[in-house]
C-alpha cells in the first residue's frame, strides 16, 4: 500500500488485541514439531552475477505494477483516507461472512475492528503479489510477514521461533484466506505458501 495508507491501516489496529486476531480460519495449524522455513542465505557481492548490458530496468514494467496495485485498490473500494475497512464488493462480503461465522463458532465475539484488520491483511497480500508480479511462494510469505507493519503490530516482537510461528500462523491464515477472495487469481498460491511456512 501506499506509505501513507500503511501508517494509517496501523494505526487503526493498533489498539487491536492479538486474541481478536487468532480467529484462525479452516487453514491446518503449525505442526509443533515442523522446523519453520527460513529464507536462504542472501548471496555475498562476489557471488551476484555481473549485469549485462542489456539488463537494464525498464522503468515502464515498475509503473506497470504499480498501476495494477492503484486498478485493485479501486476496484476493490478500499478508502485510502483512513476510514475502517468494510467489506462493499461480493468477494469481500463472502470472505467476512465466513470468517465471521468461523468466528462466532469458537465462541468469539465479532467486531468492525477484526472485518477491518481481515480486509487490511487480505489486501496487504493481494498488494504483494501484485509487486512480486503474480509470483508468490514460501518466501514471499516470509519476507511478507517480517516486513509487514500490519504483523509487527500483531505479534508480540520478543517472540521467538516456534512462538513466534504460533503467534504469526493464525493471522497469516486470515490473510491467505482473504486473498482467495479478494485476488483469487494469487489466492491459491498463498494458501500453498501458508501450509509450507506454517504446516498442514
Amino acid at each position: 500500500m501506499l506509505a501513507r495508507t500503511r501508517l494509517v491501516l496501523i494505526s487503526l489496529v493498533t489498539t487491536a488485541v492479538l486474541a481478536a486476531t487468532t480467529a484462525c480460519l479452516p487453514l491446518p495449524r503449525p505442526v509443533a514439531d515442523a522446523a519453520p522455513v527460513t529464507p536462504s542465505a542472501m548471496p555475498t557481492a562476489d557471488e551476484l552475477p555481473s549485469p549485462s548490458e542489456d539488463a537494464v530496468a525498464d522503468p515502464d514494467a515498475f509503473e506497470d505494477v504499480f498501476a495494477e496495485r492503484d486498478q485493485f485498490f479501486r476496484d476493490q473500494q478500499l478508502p485510502m483516507d483512513g476510514t475502517p475497512l468494510v467489506a462493499v464488493t461480493p468477494a469481500q462480503q463472502q470472505f467476512i461472512a465466513e470468517q465471521r461465522t468461523y468466528v462466532e463458532q469458537q465462541g468469539i465475539s465479532w467486531t468492525a475492528m477484526d472485518e477491518n484488520l481481515a480486509l487490511a491483511l487480505a489486501g496487504d497480500a493481494c498488494e504483494t503479489a501484485i509487486l512480486s508480479r503474480h509470483e508468490v511462494d514460501a518466501s514471499t510469505l516470509i519476507a511478507h510477514v517480517s516486513t509487514s507493519p500490519l504483523f509487527a503490530r500483531l505479534v508480540p516482537a520478543e517472540a521467538t521461533g516456534d512462538e513466534r510461528a504460533a503467534a504469526e500462523a493464525p493471522i497469516a491464515s486470515v490473510m491467505a484466506f482473504g486473498a482467495t477472495f479478494l485476488c483469487p487469481e494469487d489466492g491459491a498460491m498463498w494458501v500453498a505458501a501458508y501450509r509450507e511456512v506454517y504446516g498442514g
